[in-house]
């Protein structure tokens, strides 16, 4: 099967790439079917044979995510199978979307104990060995603790933050 990607080309720690069509069995770099163009990541500079990469298209070659991505900003014509993957995918479980997380770094004592609790349950189910599960046994234990002592710097916090 034919693919069309990118292969490095260029200097050392300068990179330019062709865009050719080669079989999917062959390394990146080795032998191609055709030379279809390059792209200089540095100038953003993109020269496309755009005839033979829809003919190559057309006659079912894949092409990669980011070839994809170069040709629909050229306006080449693809066709209606090729899509390009989105990056910002929306989580697998939309309940994680909605629920509100707190700011980075800052957890209340509540929430790290429900997570700990949480990842304790999911642990023991997948817990291969006796040593995997003492190791995850000291992990939730460790976890524990910490989330005591940030209870207990909050509590000092606002006792020092109340007005005498």
């Amino acid at each position: 099967m034919l693919v069309i990607r990118l292969a490095r080309h260029g200097r050392n720690k300068y990179p330019v790439y062709r865009i050719v069509a080669a079989d999917k069995r062959r390394a990146a770099t080795s032998k191609y079917v055709a030379n279809l163009g390059n792209y200089n990541p540095h100038t953003k500079e993109i020269v496309l044979d755009k005839e033979k990469i829809e003919m190559y298209l057309g006659n079912g070659a894949q092409a990669s995510d980011r070839v994809l991505r170069l040709l629909k900003a050229e306006g080449v014509k693809l066709p209606s199978w090729a899509n390009i993957h989105d990056r910002n995918k929306a989580p697998k479980n939309p309940e994680e979307a909605e629920t509100e997380k707190p700011a980075e770094g800052v957890e209340t004592a509540e929430a790290s104990t429900e997570s700990t609790e949480e990842k304790a349950e999911d642990q023991k189910t997948d817990v291969g060995t006796a040593k995997e599960a003492d190791e995850v046994k000291t992990e939730v234990e460790a976890q524990e603790k910490a989330a005591d002592a940030a209870e207990e710097a909050n509590k000092e916090v606002k006792e020092e933050k109340q007005p005498e």
